[in-house]
């Protein structure tokens, strides 16, 4: 099964800031440190393997058997996000303005057996 992938649509602006953060990677970690919205993935990627998540600050990825908590939150501005949070401490943060937001905040906020893709796949199918 592919995987069900959520992502803002092509932007000019974006494409250009992930292809320079990736010829220079200390701006990655620049961006990371300085500017909270960097660390708000742009692409979601649920798999059977786990959740992968791209944003300005890096890629990073989360195995479903090492998700310790899924949690909602509010950035500074009131924006709701959603935190998946591994066990070794990594996280993915994801805004409300991704496309697709809140089936995906509720699909992952569902016990651990419905994070499968063929059963996201089917959740989503009847929620739109």
């Amino acid at each position: 099964m592919e995987p069900l992938v959520f992502e803002y649509p092509r932007c000019a602006l974006r494409d250009a800031s992930q292809a320079l953060a990736g010829a220079l990677p200390p701006l990655r970690l620049a961006a990371a440190l300085a500017w909270p919205a960097a660390r708000r993935a742009d692409r979601v990627s649920v798999s059977r393997n786990g959740i992968e998540a791209r944003s300005l600050a890096g890629r990073h990825s989360i195995a479903w058997d090492d998700v310790a908590a899924v949690r909602r939150a509010r950035t500074t501005w009131g924006r709701v996000t959603v935190h998946v949070i591994g066990r070794s401490g990594s996280q993915i943060e994801i805004a409300e303005t991704l496309p697709g937001f809140s089936e995906l905040a509720a699909l992952l906020r569902r016990p651990g057996s419905n994070w499968q893709p063929e059963r996201l796949h089917a959740a989503l199918a009847t929620s739109v």
